[in-house]
């Protein structure tokens, strides 16, 4: 049960605030089978890694791997790609920090396009210097802080639950889907649902287990931590769309109808959420810039600290936007990469003809969002 719960505390993050808006445009029922479908995806890609890491013994990570089994070049290109992805993460955060900032000190500080722009950017800032300065300090109880974060994230989910308690607005189970509507989810519920990070902690535990004589199914675990990450991705989207039929992008600024009180409540929430999962991501960063990529302390600092503010303020800042290119386009590539790593590693393995349908999966995902993001 811990380890399941690892596994759905890193998988839950920033994109469970995407869910509602996507599953307003879809439908309720649509909406549940996009869900379960791109579950079952990261089931398969979070096993394949699990795999992998289990070819050999010590604590090796991604790197290592796509080294060990990837063509020279496809592994440097790799590199750089889950740099970047980790980078657009770090900007999406940035992107709902205003956002929940409004809940708590009202509208004007949630705009950077207002006349009131400059309290939104205040806003900003004063989340990216809190969250950069953690970064930089050496955290004991690291995995506590996670353990947090997943009990921030779950109060959210509970208060917009039981506020839609008797909620009677009629939601439809599903809508006429134009193509590009059917392409939109696949970005964002990539995003959702990756928690390829948190495998190689899985495995620690199966091993740690193994050695005490103790039985873990790595296959178990990987299953119900993704499938119950889906299913409460699903609750809080129900949730909200009980509350309110047409949410915006980010959801929790839609709910301006409830009681002050539980709206300052999730908006300290979700800034409490974004904060901690900010330097421990940013802190991962400046970690694989230093040890992978063999770079200097300063160039490392200066790259966590200043890139997602440049990537923010050079246009990323619609948070769904971000979201479903950084699924569509870097989450895609990571699940390849996965896929071929793990296709070298068990050649003769018999499920290898499931890596056409999740490369497909993958590749029309980016496509969508390439074609979104130039035209």
């Amino acid at each position: 049960m811990l380890t399941t719960g690892l596994l759905t505390g890193t998988i839950i993050g920033a994109g469970i605030f995407s869910l509602p808006y996507i599953l307003g445009q879809v439908g309720i029922l649509t909406g549940f089978f996009y869900l379960a479908f791109f579950a079952a995806v990261y089931f398969a890609i979070h096993l394949m890694y699990a795999q992998v890491l289990q070819t050999e013994t010590g604590r090796h990570q991604f790197f290592h791997f796509a080294e060990k089994y990837l063509p020279r070049g496809v592994s440097k290109f790799a590199s750089i790609v889950i740099l970047a992805e980790l980078l657009l993460v770090l900007t999406v955060y940035l992107t709902l920090a205003p956002t929940f900032a409004a809940l708590v000190f009202g509208p004007s500080v949630g705009s950077v396009s207002s006349p009131q722009a400059s309290s939104g950017l205040t806003a900003l800032l004063i989340f990216w210097f809190l969250g950069s300065v953690f970064i930089f300090v050496k955290l004991f109880f690291l995995d506590w802080v996670e353990f947090l974060g997943t009990l921030v994230v779950l109060g959210i989910v509970l208060i917009i639950f039981f506020s839609g308690v008797g909620a009677s607005h009629a939601l439809p189970l599903a809508k006429k889907i134009s193509w590009p509507l059917f392409f939109l989810p696949f970005g964002p519920l990539l995003f959702s649902l990756s928690g390829r990070p948190a495998i190689s902690k899985v495995v620690e535990q199966y091993r740690r287990l193994k050695s005490r004589g103790k039985n873990l199914s790595l296959s178990k675990v990987i299953f119900w931590g993704t499938a119950i990450s889906a299913l409460i991705y699903f609750l809080f989207a129900l949730s909200i769309l009980r509350l309110n039929p047409r949410p915006t992008e980010e959801a929790l600024n839609s709910l301006g109808f409830l009681p002050p009180a539980i709206s300052v409540l999730l908006g300290f929430l979700g800034l409490l959420a974004l904060w901690d999962s900010y330097f421990i991501i940013g802190a991962n960063v400046r970690d694989i810039l230093r040890l992978d990529l063999k770079k200097s302390a300063v160039f490392s600092a200066a790259v966590v600290l200043a890139a997602p503010l440049l990537l923010y303020f050079f246009g990323f800042k619609n948070y769904l936007s971000v979201i479903g290119f950084t699924g569509g386009v870097f989450l895609s590539l990571e699940g390849i990469f996965v896929i071929a790593m793990w296709r070298k590693a068990f050649p003769k393995n018999k499920w290898r003809g499931i890596a056409m349908p999740l490369y497909l999966v993958f590749l029309a995902a980016m496509a969508y969002e390439v074609i979104s993001f130039v035209f």
